[in-house]
């Protein structure tokens, strides 16, 4: 079947469609929520009418069932799950594998339900708002039901849980504008925080461009109790929510130029950077200059509070603004952020690495992924250190103390 296009607020009634015809079958969903962000996608797949599965995509059955215990009973999954595909019959029984792991006490049915459950509920809520595609397809190869009677999920529960949480998202509003909110945490803000582990999280997390659905995502979460946690935040002044990653701009660069002295016209990032360059060449100073490269205003703010009463500290947000700097002038030290929007900072790293004036300029990590793996792909790139965030203006200073006299 070709794919359908349809309405904001129509997917409901799609799929009440497909229930009144007993369908079996993948629907395949597709939605741009808004023009600056990736295009978001999913399957709901119903089996007899009734819905029993919602993902990015189709598992087979031992990654379901591997998925489902990692979130029920991640230490004992792995060891239990290999004892039950060993023993199946069936090759793609989801059903068959889950029987076996709750006789073995993995889980009951009704966990595994209400997990599922859960997560339909999270991903229609997701597509619902929005105008999107639909593409059904009949054949179905994942044999999946609950409980003795193998029946599928409620959608009658989904539904009204789905309505209870939408009006909730409504009373949010208007701190809050929709579970695709933007929050955006100025260097005032940051300051302000009384609560450290609130802080660590916006450092961590809060980059002027994930939405809170993705902050939600990547930390496992429900986006509502996530969004509930930041309507708190917003009411202490801590943080801010906007609707595009181009508004939270706006809101770092007045804030910064309101710091700075209340300039007349804010300022990019770069402009900014382009002038302290041009000072530092006027002017002859002394101090070693280091270069930091993120494309978080907060982490940026930190590291030049820490740094520029012995250093200057120039920024950069881009890896080519940054290699235009490297070229201009004599960079003692530069501090690279991991994951930048347009190149990845080891890449970036060995890059930098190529150029022989540059092979033993010190470059020092920064980042939050603190695992041996990504300490040890940063050796093999050319990093010489590795600073986890959140970090301490002293240890920033220390580490910066190793390389430069």
């Amino acid at each position: 079947m070709s794919a359908k296009k349809y309405n904001s607020n129509q997917l409901i009634s799609i799929l009440d469609s497909l229930f009144k015809k007993n369908g079996s079958g993948i629907l395949s969903l597709t939605t741009q929520v808004d023009s600056w962000q990736q295009q978001r996608s999913c399957v709901l797949i119903l089996r007899n009418g009734a819905l029993i599965y919602g993902g990015t995509k189709v598992p087979n059955a031992e990654e379901l069932c591997l998925k489902i215990g990692e979130a029920l009973k991640p230490n004992l999954i792995k060891a239990a799950l290999s004892v039950a595909v060993e023993r199946a019959k069936e090759h793609n029984s989801a059903v068959e594998l889950l029987e076996m792991l709750i006789r073995m006490r993995a889980f009951t049915w009704q966990e595994v339900e209400a997990l599922m459950n859960t997560k339909v509920l999270l991903i229609i809520e997701k597509f619902v708002p929005y105008p999107g595609e639909a593409q059904w397809n009949g054949n179905l190869d994942l044999n999946l039901s609950y409980g003795a009677d193998r029946h599928g999920l409620s959608w009658s529960d989904i539904q009204q849980e789905l309505k209870l949480r939408q009006q909730i998202w409504q009373d949010y509003a208007p701190q809050i504008p929709s579970m695709d909110a933007i929050p955006v945490v100025t260097p005032q803000q940051l300051k302000a925080i009384d609560n450290p582990q609130v802080a660590d999280h916006f450092i961590k997390s809060v980059n002027g461009k994930a939405s809170l659905v993705n902050i939600a995502e990547k930390m496992g979460k429900d986006p509502l109790k996530i969004a509930k946690n930041y309507l708190s935040w917003a009411n202490n002044g801590w943080v801010s929510l906007v609707t595009s990653p181009l508004e939270a701009q706006r809101v770092i660069n007045a804030s910064i130029a309101n710091e700075q002295g209340g300039e007349n016209s804010v300022n990019s990032p770069e402009a900014i950077s382009l002038r302290e360059r041009s000072a530092i060449a006027k002017l002859g100073q002394d101090l070693p200059i280091v270069l930091s490269v993120d494309d978080s205003a907060i982490i940026q703010t930190s590291i030049k509070r820490a740094l520029q009463a012995d250093y200057n500290v120039l920024l950069a947000s881009k890896a080519t603004e940054a290699l235009e700097i490297l070229q201009e002038v004599k960079v003692e030290l530069m501090l690279l952020d991991l994951t930048m929007p347009d190149i990845d900072g080891l890449e970036f790293c060995k890059t930098v690495r190529a150029f022989p004036q540059f092979r033993d300029l010190p470059i020092v990590m920064v980042t939050a992924r603190d695992g041996l793996v990504n300490k040890m792909k940063g050796h093999i790139a050319g990093t010489s250190k590795y600073l986890t965030k959140p970090f301490k203006p002293e240890e920033l200073r220390e580490v910066v103390r190793q390389y430069i006299q």
